[in-house]
């Protein structure tokens, strides 16, 4: 299958493994990027500049495929300034830039200047128009179904997706839903050039979270996901369990920002990802609920990439 995205991105399919903070480190991009699939380091994971360095070069040294860097907008995501990240990504050669969290704007022109493809992702249909008028390369969108930041407004990926890409000339990957053969199938039917797969990629081989937490996805219902942090404008659709509830207990209460942050903290999300440890918040999409096996990357795109085909061979026979 190639679109305009396998095109510019120069990968295999068009799938892109979405950016996960605590998770998507090179050994896990290397793997992604081995197996056909875009995938982005997030910068953010590693605040010292001498350790971003070594883990872009360790990138590099695992695979000579396409990948990029998420460098996150959203405040306080990362200690670095987002020009300092930018100029030593582009000191590590890296040409695929992918943004989130707030407009580009400010950082356009050096991004322009490092000659970088620059992906930037959105959850709402006027932020997907805005950016594509200021000349991104690639639009992201997630619909409500999504781990992670779905916006605030609500709307579906059935809904968004056709909307969106009627909507700007950019070629668009979408987000929300999305796990399988036939749905990457349905993504492009709805007008997108590349779909968005996170959550189903947690239940991997190269993924570094402990197997008690794999384990833990694997038994999840279609219905174990909530949306939390709305009353701070910030909505992160989770899994749920105890420590979300309380949460979400919280903001019913009127607790405030500084009253959840303790509950929020990227330190216990990382160290539970790892630790098996189950008092953090785990973000994921409701397509967790369809998850059913842990495979190695390369085995998992294979069976999506045969799933995709067996689909549209279905489709071609009605």
């Amino acid at each position: 299958m190639k679109t305009r995205i396998t095109e510019l991105l120069g990968v295999d399919h068009p799938i892109q493994v979405g950016t996960m903070m605590h998770i998507s480190n090179a050994e896990f991009v290397a793997a992604c990027a081995n197996a056909g699939v875009f995938a982005c380091m997030a910068t953010a994971m590693f605040p010292d500049e001498v350790t971003l360095r070594d883990e872009l070069a360790k990138a590099k040294d695992l695979t000579d495929k396409p990948f990029g860097v998420n460098v996150s907008l959203f405040p306080g995501h990362d200690a670095r300034t987002v020009d300092v990240t930018l100029d030593i990504v582009a000191e590590a050669g890296i040409k695929i830039i992918e943004t989130a969290g707030r407009s580009p704007q400010p950082h356009l022109e050096k991004i322009r200047q490092n000659g970088a493809i620059h992906v930037h992702k959105c959850a709402r249909l006027r932020d997907a128009i805005k950016v594509d008028k200021l000349g991104v390369d690639i639009v992201s969108i997630v619909g409500a179904e999504c781990g992670g930041h779905p916006g605030m407004e609500d709307v579906s990926t059935l809904v968004l997706i056709p909307e969106a890409a009627a909507s700007i000339k950019a070629p668009l990957f979408a987000g929300g839903g999305f796990c399988d053969g036939a749905t990457l199938v349905a993504g492009l039917a709805m007008g997108a050039e590349g779909v968005i797969m996170g959550s189903r990629f947690l239940n991997t081989d190269e993924c570094r979270i402990h197997a008690n937490t794999k384990e833990r996805f694997l038994r999840a219902e279609l219905t174990d996901t909530m949306v939390i942090q709305r009353s701070i404008h910030s909505p992160v659709r989770v899994l749920q369990n105890e420590w979300a509830l309380k949460i979400l207990e919280m903001e019913n209460s009127g607790a405030t920002l500084q009253d959840l942050l303790p509950k929020l903290s990227g330190q216990l999300s990382g160290q539970s990802w790892l630790t098996g440890g189950d008092d953090a918040v785990f973000p994921c999409g409701q397509v967790i609920g369809r998850v059913k096996e842990t495979l190695p990357i390369k085995a998992l795109v294979d069976k999506i990439i045969a799933e995709a085909g067996a689909t549209r061979k279905r489709l071609a026979a009605i």
